[in-house]
């Protein structure tokens, strides 16, 4: 058997050892420091956006910006079904009942679900962009001013997608993205928080600090909850040096997805990952649907690849199987979410993966149908 192949790894480009090699030499090891200020600025440039707030992982940046929304108990947030836990712990989080709803075609949240969702009691939409393909952002930003709902685009797994030409991330009143080991730009853990409202920005970058005062008398009075949900001056450093990369990651992540969707395009029993001509898929993940007409289930699958030395990952569980959320938020049918987890995995998708390893990812999984 050829060596063990990663379902992902992440990509160092080169720079990030004389970025650290800096900020260590210069002693800014911790939450201040010049590489922060430049990467959020850059980062922030690069969206599209006037301001870009950085926070310790993607987790943190989501429950930053719901927490400024000032939630309470009995309000509710509207969720896709088929998500990361992530964006929901948040809105648990912050004392609101998440209420989700059933994915499309492209495996986000359905425009006519959220519709029927809205409720008197309806504050926000957290807007997942999920594996690397957009939500219907630009219809669902319509349904929200109508509404008078804020939005909250989790764009963690679709760093460089754009709809209709325009960047995920600028289109919701904020934003955030992860830059966790295995997204196409890291920091090893950490996030951002992005937004074009002053306010909301300020209010995020006290809540990311303890919610100190602004001055020395004043620094430990506390007019807030706060976190620390502070990246260090280390972890921009690394994310500034991969940031020059994006596109060139972004276009390698495209490719991979390419040969593989040329090979299994039409092979019996797989379902590809879903592409826009509006919202063309950046591929964070390779996931395909087994369908019955191959034969055998995912998991068995799943387990014949690791057997074989390939790892893979299962989709997301859906919302409305999980324990922990309220029964008061689960108010439809899930038909295409269910189906969707139940069915769905990914292949490894690495940045410098080679043809050869995709040639041996599917021919090992397409050599598992009789």
């Amino acid at each position: 058997m050829d060596g063990f192949v990663p379902v992902s790894r992440p990509r160092i480009w080169g720079d990030e050892k004389l970025n650290l090699c800096q900020a260590i030499d210069g002693g800014w090891i911790s939450s201040r420091g010049p590489f922060l200020d430049e990467f959020e600025d850059r980062f922030a440039e690069k969206i599209g956006i006037r301001y870009a707030v950085a926070a310790s992982s993607g987790t943190a940046a989501v429950h930053l910006a719901l927490s400024v929304l000032d939630l309470d108990k009995n309000d509710e947030v509207i969720v896709p079904d088929f998500t990361m836990i992530s964006p929901v712990l948040a809105v648990l989080a912050c004392g609101a009942i998440p209420v989700p709803v059933d994915a499309d075609e492209t495996w986000n949240m359905d425009v006519e679900g959220i519709k029927r969702a809205i409720t008197d009691r309806t504050q926000a939409i957290v807007v997942v962009h999920t594996y690397g393909h957009p939500a219907k952002i630009d219809r669902i930003m319509e349904i929200a001013r109508r509404n008078n709902l804020r939005v909250i685009e989790d764009a963690a797994e679709a760093l460089g997608a754009r709809v209709s030409g325009q960047p995920v991330g600028s289109f919701g009143d904020l934003a955030i993205f992860s830059f966790y080991a295995n997204k196409v730009l890291t920091t090893g853990e950490g996030g951002m928080v992005v937004t074009n409202d002053l306010e909301l920005c300020e209010r995020v970058r006290s809540k990311r600090n303890l919610c100190f005062g602004a001055d020395e008398e004043t620094r430990f009075i506390h007019g807030d909850i706060g976190f620390n949900y502070r990246m260090t001056n280390l972890q921009a450093a690394v994310g500034l040096a991969q940031l020059q990369h994006l596109d060139e990651a972004v276009a390698a992540k495209i490719a991979i997805a390419g040969e593989y969707t040329a090979r299994l395009r039409d092979f019996p029993g797989i379902t590809i990952p879903p592409d826009s001509d509006w919202g063309p898929n950046v591929y964070w993940v390779y996931g395909i649907l087994i369908e019955d007409e191959f034969g055998l289930d995912r998991k068995t699958i799943q387990a014949e690849l690791k057997r074989n030395g390939i790892e893979t990952r299962r989709f997301f569980h859906p919302l409305h199987r999980q324990p922990i959320i309220p029964k008061a938020g689960i108010r439809e049918e899930f038909p295409k979410s269910g189906r969707i987890s139940e069915r769905g995995m990914y292949l490894p998708s690495f940045i410098g993966m080679g043809s050869s390893t995709i040639e041996r990812v599917v021919d090992c999984l397409t050599g598992l149908r009789g």
